[in-house]
């Protein structure tokens, strides 16, 4: 839209980096000042006051003014005429006056030497035309001045631990702990910290950044990395301005194990409807954000309720092991719905271990069934033996890393009942399994159903986690947990997405070379494969005939079969225009051929300039593979694998990788395609050669990373594995120079 690319554009503004030491530093003075002023404020209310009230209300631990010089004081808080006026050292200003006045304030911010501004008024880039240019003008003021700026067109701050809420909203009640946001949203700080602190989860500082002008996404992950209160980093994001240091900042959260839960908008974007190639029909620009967050360790999610389970679950103290989960609840249906769900949300169930099973069977009555999923039945809440086995045995079997008990409702547990005193004793025979307790409903969290019966010990958290609400959301947010603790586990080091910045392998300079000679805006396929040899990549034999005769000579030295090909930069599609003849089988055939293609392409297009008919070797028959690349450009190289030749559109059977990558990158994602069975010989078929292709798409990779900045989209189809199991060859390529 219109409005989102003036913003970025004006956001784009401020390229010099700083380094995050330094503007780690600069971001602590808007969360620990030690006074906050608000400008703006009126008697007449307003957003400003709604501030004003709400930092008086929550007791925030340092001084409070107000500046308008109409009033001496606004709900009992001193006022100001100016910030030059107030006798004490501002180390927060909340700005809330008409977009064309903040020039005037900003001034008087300046020479009154205040830490930190946060800017609610909106009038800037987002209405265009001259708000553009203000928003201009306040990056650069921020960048000469060095204070950090919020918004413009923000909501505001929080910080639970010293009683910052610089929010225009009230909340029934306040409990500082570990998860924080950084939210490009003003109205999602509602919804999300207001659910948590009903179910008494704690926040640690909150940020609305607005239109980012001159602190954005990545400078508040950078912050949030090294805030020691902050366990869990929670993102509503519109636009990554700056994809580099976003990728920085992710990385660094990965290396000290914080995770990131985000809402990233955007999944509707239609793909590119100028894509020439398969690939870029396939993988949008939505794919690339998927796969980038993907290896950043970025928990994507899709809603704010599905945010708020996952930042929950990844609030736990301890990481599973492994993704084999245990359920157990004293409801029959409970179980049967579990079992028909979990599968679909990532979560399977193991059967119990016989032992187990012998065990239970044990203490169960007789109508009770014992499996996993687990109905403990109703004779639980009286006979203590049935939780007590239950429970123990689950936890300290060693077949299970989760353990999820499911309750009805979202309710406090009461730790000196049964269930609760099981919980413990579990917990405690078995420290390195994680435990869960999930209601099966979401909403209102509840204190206790019996009024008569007060609960001695309520927690609405057990062993290091929140209680979890509603099976979707929560099966969902535990699905995530397994799936960050598998990402720490298994992320290497030298695969990192920022490794690619900078590299040049030792093809660069001929790849360069290759690129340039070529007239026109896409390659032709033999200059492509051309660039795939080079780096290593098997491709046909073939020349370039410009007569039948001549096409003849040079199909007897290929040997029979041989395919023929049309070549002309006009042309993409070849076949659309009958330019393309396989299994030609003799001299005869050759020179019937030639002037076949030739007239066909004439009589489709005859504004095309035709170079001669391309003769090639026929590859060797086998499975029919996909390899291909767009060049995201906040991102850089988006490779696809997957089933080729007609199928690659048909089955969207694709996988992505991102650059870097190893030959156990690619295996892994060859084994999740749903065609993988037909590659590892199903049916008494030939296995193919996965190690060769393997190979070939490493060295895809490092053509992809060299080329980065010159090429816009690469599609090689077919990649023909040999039915026999040994080598493969690319047959066709289409490489496109990147769009000026």
């Amino acid at each position: 839209m219109q409005v989102d690319r003036v913003v970025r554009e004006a956001s784009d503004l401020v390229t010099q980096e700083t380094k995050p030491s330094d503007m780690a530093k600069r971001i602590d003075r808007l969360f620990r000042p030690e006074s906050v002023v608000i400008v703006g404020a009126s008697q007449k209310g307003g957003f400003a006051t709604e501030v004003l009230v709400n930092i008086k209300k929550w007791g925030f631990s340092g001084a409070t003014a107000a500046v308008n010089s109409r009033y001496d004081q606004i709900e009992g808080v001193p006022c100001f005429p100016s910030l030059t006026a107030i006798p004490y050292p501002v180390g927060l200003a909340v700005v809330a006056v008409p977009s064309a006045a903040i020039p005037s304030v900003l001034e008087d911010c300046e020479a009154a030497g205040v830490g930190a501004i946060q800017i609610i008024s909106s009038g800037f880039a987002e209405q265009g035309g001259e708000g553009v240019q203000k928003q201009r003008w306040l990056a650069e003021w921020a960048e000469r001045t060095g204070i950090p700026v919020v918004g413009p067109n923000c909501f505001g701050l929080m910080n639970a631990s010293n009683r910052l809420m610089a929010v225009p909203l009230d909340f029934h009640s306040m409990k500082a702990g570990g998860i924080s946001a950084v939210l490009q949203s003003g109205t999602f700080v509602y919804s999300l910290i207001g659910p948590l602190l009903a179910r008494g989860i704690g926040i640690g500082r909150v940020v609305t950044t607005g239109n980012e002008a001159c602190t954005d996404l990545a400078d508040f992950i950078n912050y949030f990395v090294d805030d020691q209160d902050t366990q869990v980093i929670s993102c509503y994001s519109e636009q990554i301005k700056r994809p580099r240091e976003f990728i920085k900042a992710c990385e660094r959260a990965a290396d000290v194990g914080k995770p990131i839960v985000m809402i990233k908008v955007g999944r509707s974007e239609a793909a590119r409807q100028a894509a020439l190639t398969h690939t870029g029909s396939l993988v949008g620009s939505d794919v690339a954000i998927d796969a980038v967050l993907k290896k950043l360790g970025v928990v994507r999610v899709d809603d704010i309720d599905h945010l708020i389970e996952t930042a929950a679950a990844l609030s736990s103290t301890k990481r599973p092991r492994g993704r084999r989960v245990a359920f157990a609840s004293l409801s029959g249906s409970a179980v049967s719905l579990m079992s028909d769900f979990a599968e679909s949300r990532g979560i399977e169930f193991p059967p119990l271990p016989p032992a187990v099973k012998k065990r239970l069977e044990a203490v169960f009555p007789a109508f009770g069934s014992v499996s996993n999923p687990l109905d403990l039945t109703a004779q639980s809440d009286y006979d203590r033996r049935i939780l007590d086995e239950s429970l123990d045995a689950l936890a300290t079997c060693g077949a299970y890393d989760v353990i999820v008990w499911g309750r009805g409702f979202p309710a406090w547990l009461d730790m000196r009942g049964l269930q609760g005193q099981a919980l413990t004793n579990a917990a405690k025979a078995a420290p390195e399994v994680v435990f869960a307790v999930m209601g099966l409903a979401g909403g209102h969290f509840h204190s206790s159903l019996d009024p008569k019966y007060p609960m001695i010990e309520p927690k609405a958290e057990f062993d290091g986690m929140p209680f979890l609400q509603g099976m979707d959301t929560g099966l969902k947010a535990l699905s995530a947990l397994m799936d960050y603790a598998e990402f720490l586990r298994t992320r290497k080091s030298n695969n990192r997405l920022s490794g690619q910045w900078g590299q040049r392998s030792a093809n660069y300079t001929e790849a360069m070379r290759i690129l340039r000679a070529a007239k026109g805006d896409i390659l032709t396929e033999r200059e492509g494969k051309r660039l795939l040899a080079l780096y290593g990549i098997p491709v046909v034999r073939e020349s370039l005939a410009t007569d039948a005769e001549e096409a003849a000579r040079i199909a007897k030295d290929l040997t029979f079969p041989v395919a023929m090909k049309v070549e002309s930069a006009q042309i993409v599609h070849k076949t659309d225009v009958g330019g393309v003849m396989l299994n030609i089988s003799s001299r005869e055939e050759v020179i019937g051929a030639f002037e076949k293609i030739v007239a066909s392409v004439r009589s489709h297009q005859p504004e095309a300039e035709i170079a001669g008919v391309v003769v090639q070797e026929m590859a060797r028959p086998g499975t029919e593979m996909m390899l291909g690349a767009t060049f995201d450009r906040q991102f850089g190289p988006v490779i696809a694998l997957g089933l080729g030749g007609i199928w690659v559109e048909a089955l969207n059977d694709v996988r992505v990788l991102l650059p870097p990558f190893d030959a156990a990158d690619v295996h892994t994602e060859i084994g999740r395609l749903r065609a993988a069975s037909v590659l590892r010989g199903s049916r008494g078929g030939a296995k193919a050669d996965l190690d060769g292709l393997a190979d070939c798409i490493v060295k895809f990779g490092t053509l992809c990373i060299d080329l980065a900045d010159e090429v816009g989209e690469i599609d090689v189809n077919p990649v023909i594995l040999a039915a026999d199991g040994t080598g493969l060859t690319a047959v066709d390529c289409l490489i496109t120079k990147k769009r000026s």
